[in-house]
């Protein structure tokens, strides 16, 4: 069995690293979005979203939260982003300047509208939540990630993993995959979830924005 968290998730990783073995796709650790810290998230994208020009920045939470306003309300005048954000005038027109000038809004009639549509970096997100056997409270977790990514999954320490194999009928309900891995490298997925669009656009959209700083 293995002794720590740290060594099942790094043994998880070098077996993730082995099956996606693709230049299209990144494993990232530990990520934090605001819903608990991921151990893992494996990014699949396709060659044309990987692309991104070196003179852009990125977008922060403020842009990505005035562009979902926008988004939601076109034809919102710059005093109503003002309610709805109560950010200063100042960070609110650094945001809507970077949205401008990358054509993902646009002005007319002292109004803002969608101009292009944001699109995300990668085809698909996984996030991993690996523990040594707590199974529940690596369900709670992984559950919490279905936030922004498209599949969640659990994975135990395989020398643990009769007691979740018990209760596979509460992963399937909450809809999160469970596999286990051995501390030699082997990989056994129990229970497969199916695709899932994830609940909050705008936390998507900031991770989309994290991987272009590994595709750039």
């Amino acid at each position: 069995m293995f002794q720590t968290e740290k060594e099942l998730v790094l043994t998880l990783k070098s077996v993730l690293e082995d099956f996606n073995s693709s230049a299209y796709v990144e494993i990232f650790d530990e990520v934090s979005l605001g819903y608990g810290i991921a151990d893992l998230v494996v990014s699949n994208f396709s060659y044309s979203k990987c692309r991104w020009g070196a003179n852009k920045s990125l977008l922060n939470s403020n842009d990505i939260n005035i562009y979902s306003i926008v988004e939601k309300e076109e034809g919102i005048d710059f005093i109503k982003i003002i309610e709805l954000t109560r950010q200063s005038n100042s960070t609110i027109r650094k945001s809507i300047t970077k949205l401008v000038e990358y054509e993902y809004i646009l002005k007319k009639n002292d109004c803002y509208f969608i101009n292009n549509p944001y699109q995300v970096s990668f085809e698909s997100l996984y996030a991993i939540e690996a523990k040594l056997r707590n199974w529940k409270r690596a369900l709670k977790q992984a559950y919490r990630y279905k936030w922004f990514a498209d599949y969640s999954y659990v994975v135990l320490d395989y020398y643990h993993i009769n007691k979740a194999l018990e209760e596979l009928d509460a992963f399937k309900k909450y809809n999160v995959g469970l596999a286990s891995v051995s501390i030699d490298g082997s990989l056994i997925r129990h229970y497969k979830p199916k695709r899932e669009k994830p609940y909050d656009s705008k936390m998507r959209a900031l991770f989309s924005e994290k991987t272009k700083l590994a595709t750039s």
